[in-house]
Order: C-alpha cells, then structure tokens, then sequence
C-alpha cells in the first residue's frame, strides 16, 4: 500500500470519506499556517469521549471493590440461627433482633412480616421453620397475619416468641401487649365468650372510668343477662359521661320499667324530651301518665300541658288533661279542650255528647242542648243522646219532655237500667206510680243488685200499698246493707202497722238496736212490743237498758218498777 502523506491532497485518497483522514480526523480541522502552506495536526480524539470512558472505568471498579468487600466480610457461616424478625404494628415497622423485646399496644395488631437468619441461610432461608408462642400452638402459617387474636390478654400480656427448625430452637423474642382501655375494647369485640368479654369491658372500665363505649356494652351484657340492677349503673355511668345519648337513656327507660322506678322514669321522659325535640310531645306525654298512677295530678298537668304545646293534636294528652280537670269539677276548662278535640275530630258524636254533659253541669243548658242536638243528628238512634236529652230537659222541669225521651231511650236499649230507674223516678213526681213500679222492677231486673233501684222499688211498693211485696223489697235492701237504718225502720213499721207481725217488728227494731245501741227509742218500742205480747220479763229487761243507758230516765223508772210488781202480783195469784 502506498503511504499517504501530510501533503496528500483529499482526492487521491481511494475508498474513503472525502472528509475525514485515515485516523477520524475532520480534514477542515484548523490549521497552523507556517510560511507558503498550511501543516494540519493530526487529531487525538473528542475530550467528552475521553470523560465518558474514564467514568465507567471508575464504576466498574468501584462495584468490583464492592463485591469484594462484600466477599470478605460476608458471614459465610453454616450454623442456623436468628438474626432477627421484622414486625408491622400499627402505623410502624420494628426490627427485633434476637433475644430482644419489645411493646405493642393490643387494637394495633401484630404481623409478622419477615424472619431473617444469620450465615448462609440469610441468602438461603430454610423451609422447615416454625414459630411457637408460649400457651398457643405452633403458627404454622404465621406469615403476614396478625398475631393478636391468637393471644390471651385478660390472662397474660407477656409472652416469648420462639423460633424453631423442629424442636431445636433458632431463636427467641419477648414482647408484651400494652393494654388500655380501648385495647381491652378490642379483646372484648374479638372474643365470643361472654364470660371473656364481660371481663375485657371490666378492664376497660377499670383502666378508664370515663370510657362511655365500655360502660354501655357491659350495660348490655348485664341486661342480656337479666341482672337489670347492675345494668342500670353502667348505663346511668355513661349518661355521667355523656348525658344527651338517647340510645343509653332509652335503654334505662326499659330497665326502670321492669323495677318500677317512676320517678327515675319520669326524669329520664323529661331529659330525652329535651334532646329528641321531634318526639318531645309523645315523652312528656309518658311522664304525664306515670305521675297521673303517682297520684302527682299537678304534675301530671305540666306535663300533659308540654305535650300539647309541642303537638296541639296530641288527643290522648288532651284526653287525660279533660279527666283531670273533670275531676277538679273545672267545667270549663273540660269544654275547652273538647272543643279543640272536636276540630280534630268534628263527626264524633261521643264528643258532642261529653261537651253536653259539661254544659249541662255549667248550668249552661242553650249550648248543652245544642251540643246534644249535635250529637242526634250524627247519631239519631243512639239511646244515650236521648238521656242527656231527657236529663237537660229534666233540669229544666220540662218532665214532659224528659219522660218522652227516656221512654224513647228504653226503646232504643231495652237494658239500659239507668233510662228505667230515671223514666220511673219521673212517672213517680207525676203521680203515675203503677208506670213508675213497672219501670223500677225493669231497672232491678237488669241489675238485681243495685242499691239505689231496690229502694226506689220498695219505696213505690210502700205508696201504692203492695206491704208484702214493699216488705220483701225492703228486705233484699238489709241484704244489700245489712247496716241501712231506714230499711230496717221501714220494715218494723210495715211489720207492726201493715202486715200486723209484732215479732216480725221485735226482729227489726233489735237490729236498730244493734245499730244504734244507745238510741234509747229502739229499747222502747221493743219494750212496749214485748209488753203487748205479755212477756213482761223480757219488757222489763229493756227498761233496764235503757236505765242503763240513761239512769235518770223516769218513764224507764216508772215501767220498770211496774212491770216487777206485776210480776209479783201474778205470782202471789
């Protein structure tokens, strides 16, 4: 080959770049110009190429010096053992190395991640690794789980962690569980065992007495468990804490219902009706009701009065609020609130007839017949409408009237007691005692042991002259009311004047006597009656009750000393 010179121009050079020399070098490089020609210097490379190759030189060896050193400290020893053993807990990763300990809340849980052993194996871990925790069995599968449900707290809370490869043990590591009150929380909600998780909310109360979430479960548990006593204090320690919980105070409701607490019930209606604003009429109204049982009726108004104020159309509230007043005779605060029950309900006949009888104790007889007229034309064949009819017209001497609708009454219910015995009482004033007794024995006959009928009957039986049947009225009244003074009176005197039984009037009068043991006008009329009877020993006797009663009575003295000469005489004869 012919050598090219540094004179060689650029096209005699065969098969190459019309640019570039033989070395790389760009031809139109500068140039030194010495005398007539220019002299090219021959290139020796890029300076940046230069940078790049030193460079990678210097990694190359930095990783060889690496792996080297590497090399010579790694532990290349074949003897199995623990390291140490990487743990997630909470928020936190710990690196625990062997025979070390460590503290972990219980609710963050424990995972253990990775087992990392010494020598060899820390490249090459064994397969055959298990992990055994004091009074559990070996975790077979112990990777990337927790760890805490498998613990007993409420029985330890230190345990060690032992690594094996078999039997033989790699390792050990000790931890405990710090246990507050939510941790105990925690345990209570894993376990399944009441009797567990009674005793972890225990420990929760105990390691915080304000911890409302632990007094309400334990207050659950004793309720499942019917000891409503010990119920009651952990949900009434959770109101301390957090008064306005609804949940709780409902709770306490159910359970001062089992004990009868009324007076802790009807505080906790007045609390929950503070809080629960939408259902605040329907709570006062209970707490109205239970100082109502309480006999509390002051009390009972406010509270009936607060249901109402929160729900005008509160009708039970209002309904009790009318009894109230109607006891207290407030007529016109009873045709008040009827009223208002009428706007809610302006078809009820019932109401109209109520409002009547409130006009009607008013005295207030236009609107108490308008009211009643109300309620007819609702309900025109209804028996007890034509009562009160009959009543405002009685009230108004207008006896006419009321017969007329108490006949149509009795019409309408042939066992409406009272429209006979009140229809009877009238015919009576009227002067028609037949009718009267008629309707009186349809009254007895339909309720054989009122009271009232059975003297009416016996009185009208007396009128009219009828002694046998006035009598045997007369007795079934001393039946009734074996203390009634003028049944018995009646009957001596119907013995005595009308049936002419002086025995019969002895019988009467005796039980006046026992009635009124010192009326003295009993002891005589049994006296005279034993006298006219001839038996002078038992008249005698009487006279000397009465003197003892009364020492100085002289008509008593008199027959006394009368009757014991006659006495004397007939013995003498």
């Amino acid at each position: 080959m012919k050598k090219i010179g540094l004179g060689t121009r650029p096209s005699e050079i065969k098969g190459r770049d019309k640019n570039i020399d033989f070395d790389g070098t760009p031809l139109d490089e500068p140039c030194i110009e010495t005398g007539r020609s220019k002299t090219f210097i021959k290139g020796r490379g890029d300076s940046s190429v230069n940078l790049w190759k030193i460079t990678l030189i210097a990694v190359v060896a930095m990783v060889i010096g690496t792996l080297l050193s590497a090399f010579l400290f790694f532990d290349f020893s074949f003897d199995l053992a623990l390291d140490h053993a990487q743990f997630v807990t909470g928020q936190r990763e710990l690196e625990v190395r062997d025979g070390e300990s460590f503290n972990t809340g219980f609710s963050d849980g424990l995972i253990l991640k990775e087992l990392v052993f010494n020598g060899i194996y820390r490249l090459f871990p064994p397969e055959d690794i298990t992990v055994e925790i004091a009074g559990i069995q070996q975790l077979d599968s112990c990777y990337n789980q927790d760890i805490m449900p498998f613990l007993k707290p409420e029985e330890m809370t230190s345990y060690d962690m032992l690594i094996l490869q078999g039997s033989k043990i790699l390792g050990k590591l000790s931890f405990t569980i710090d246990m507050a009150a939510q941790d105990w929380i925690a345990r209570a909600d894993a376990v399944e065992e009441k009797k567990t998780e009674k005793e972890c909310y225990k420990r929760a109360v105990a390691s915080d007495p304000d911890s409302e979430q632990a007094h309400i479960a334990l207050g659950r548990i004793y309720e499942g468990e019917k000891k409503v006593k010990q119920a009651i204090a952990e949900y009434e320690s959770a109101l301390r804490i957090k008064p306005d919980n609804i949940l709780t105070l409902k709770s306490l409701l159910a359970l001062y219902r089992k004990r009868n607490s009324r007076n802790k019930l009807i505080k906790t209606y007045e609390r929950i009706a503070l809080i629960d604003v939408n259902r605040a009429d329907e709570y006062f109204y209970e707490a109205g009701v239970l100082a109502q049982k309480k006999g509390s009726l002051d009390k009972a108004m406010v509270f009936f009065r607060k249901a109402l104020s929160r729900n005008r159309g509160h009708i039970n509230a209002r309904q009790r609020l009318i009894k109230i007043y109607e006891k207290d005779k407030q007529w016109k605060r009873v045709a008040g609130n009827t009223r208002v029950l009428l706007e809610y309900d302006p078809k009820n006949p019932e109401l109209y007839l109520y409002l009547s009888d409130a006009y009607l104790k008013m005295n207030n007889l236009k609107n108490a017949v308008s009211a009643a007229r109300k309620a007819e034309k609702i309900k025109p064949g209804d028996s007890s409408i034509c009562i009160q009819l009959a009543l405002i017209h009685e009230k108004t001497k207008n006896y006419d009237k009321a017969i007329e609708y108490y006949k149509k009454a009795v019409k309408l219910n042939k066992k409406n007691a009272v429209a006979f015995n009140n229809l009877a009482i009238l015919l009576e004033k009227k002067g028609r005692i037949k009718e009267a007794i008629k309707n009186y024995e349809k009254a007895l006959a339909l309720k054989p042991g009122n009271f009232g009928y059975c003297v009416n009957l016996a009185d009208a039986y007396e009128k009219n002259k009828q002694w046998g049947k006035a009598v045997k009225t007369y007795k079934k009244v001393t039946n009734l009311d074996r203390k009634n003074r003028d049944a018995w009176e009646a009957l001596a005197i119907l013995y005595y004047n009308k049936i002419k039984n002086k025995w019969k009037a002895i019988e009467a009068y005796i039980e006046l006597s026992r009635l009124e043991p010192k009326n003295i006008v009993w002891h005589q009329k049994i006296a005279l009656l034993y006298e006219q009877l001839g038996k002078l020993d038992k008249a005698r006797n009487e006279y000397k009750k009465i003197l003892g009663i009364d020492s100085k009575n002289s008509q008593a003295k008199q027959k006394y000393v009368e009757l014991s000469t006659r006495k004397v005489k007939d013995k003498l004869r």
